[in-house]
């Protein structure tokens, strides 16, 4: 690191001010724009709200700190990719791929997850206010001190969307599968949980005020 680098970092730091975080990648950003495509990019801290990302391959990639919000995100796969507090508020997230992905911390309130998969992911401290998760399959998830305030399964319009495998036939959207999530300290206050699957789940020290868990599996 060049000497007038690190004095500048070093006034930052005694002053009290942040170092700027690292940017996307441009050519990375370029990628996914024109082709949809875009696995193990580094698109971290990206600016891509309201876009339409529908379809798109973001497998492991880097998207920690980007601002989705509102950006059509059906069937994209980010599947092991991260997002941690990434903006992802009022985003369509139906029936996308999010497998293993890292999204602590995330903004995800009033953003429709229906019929998404986040086995294995991380939420931890995420704010899913108002989401929709019908249909979606949270098996083994990690929702340690998430905020599921007024999550609801009332039915979107899935009129647009087109599933990339077959339609919206046959699938059940009933519940919500929690099976094996891990809800310590989750805020559950007034969710909509009828007729979901928390076999298995650990819901030590979770807050479930006013949730209706009416034909809930255990």
């Amino acid at each position: 690191m060049k000497l007038a680098t690190v004095v500048t970092t070093a006034i930052m730091i005694i002053l009290g001010l942040t170092v700027p975080a690292q940017a996307e990648n441009p050519a990375h950003l370029n990628q996914l724009l024109e082709t949809n495509n875009c696995p193990r990019c580094d698109l971290s801290g990206a600016q891509l709200a309201g876009v339409n990302l529908q379809g798109a391959d973001l497998r492991e990639a880097n998207l920690q700190g980007a601002n989705l919000q509102g950006a059509n995100l059906n069937e994209a796969n980010f599947n092991r990719a991260i997002l941690t507090e990434a903006n992802l508020e009022r985003a369509d997230l139906i029936a996308s791929k999010l497998h293993g992905a890292n999204l602590e911390r995330a903004n995800l309130s009033y953003c429709n997850l229906s019929l998404a998969g986040l086995v294995i992911a991380n939420l931890s401290h995420a704010n899913l206010i108002g989401a929709n998760l019908i249909g979606a399959n949270l098996e083994s998830a990690n929702l340690t001190g998430s905020n599921l305030k007024n999550v609801q399964q009332s039915v979107a319009n899935l009129g647009e969307v087109r599933l990339e495998e077959g339609s919206l036939y046959g699938f059940d959207i009933s519940g919500v599968n929690l099976r094996d999530a891990d809800l310590t300290g989750a805020n559950l206050t007034g969710a909509n949980l009828t007729a979901s699957d928390l076999a298995g789940a650990t819901l030590e020290n979770t807050t479930m005020i006013n949730a209706n868990l009416m034909n809930i599996r255990r």
